[in-house]
């Protein structure tokens, strides 16, 4: 459970690093010249903070619970990021950004219940 926690919290410690660096959008480097790279960096930022916070969530002995705690961190911090980076030189609040921080999450959270469906994976994911 211990170990959990200290997952979740150096995991949100990381992505507060990277969302809320005044690094403006033309300083982050684009593969390909894929303009909208960006989105895809929310999308997977909070799909792993999705499944993070899922199977973290030691406190929680039933699979509500624990599905229940990564839908309000999530969007919690979904929420919070993009309005402090408002408040940041360089930066701005995104509505796409917050699309697409809803958006991983919500699959990774479909990827938990899909998974605690399936017997045989519930067993071995520990969920």
């Amino acid at each position: 459970m211990k170990q959990g926690i200290i997952v979740l919290i150096l995991w949100t410690l990381i992505l507060l690093g990277l969302l809320l660096a005044p690094i403006g959008e033309t300083q982050i480097p684009t593969p390909g010249g894929f303009k909208h790279f960006d989105k895809v960096a929310h999308f997977g930022l909070f799909f792993v903070t999705g499944l993070i916070s899922v199977f973290s969530a030691g406190f929680g002995s039933r699979f509500r619970t624990r599905m229940l705690f990564g839908i309000v961190f999530g969007l919690f911090l979904a929420i919070c990021t993009e309005f402090a980076q408002s408040l940041i030189p360089l930066r701005n609040m995104s509505l796409y950004d917050l699309f697409a921080d809803v958006a991983g999450l919500g699959v990774a959270l479909a990827l938990c219940a899909f998974l605690h469906r399936q017997a045989k994976l519930r067993a071995f994911f520990k969920l």
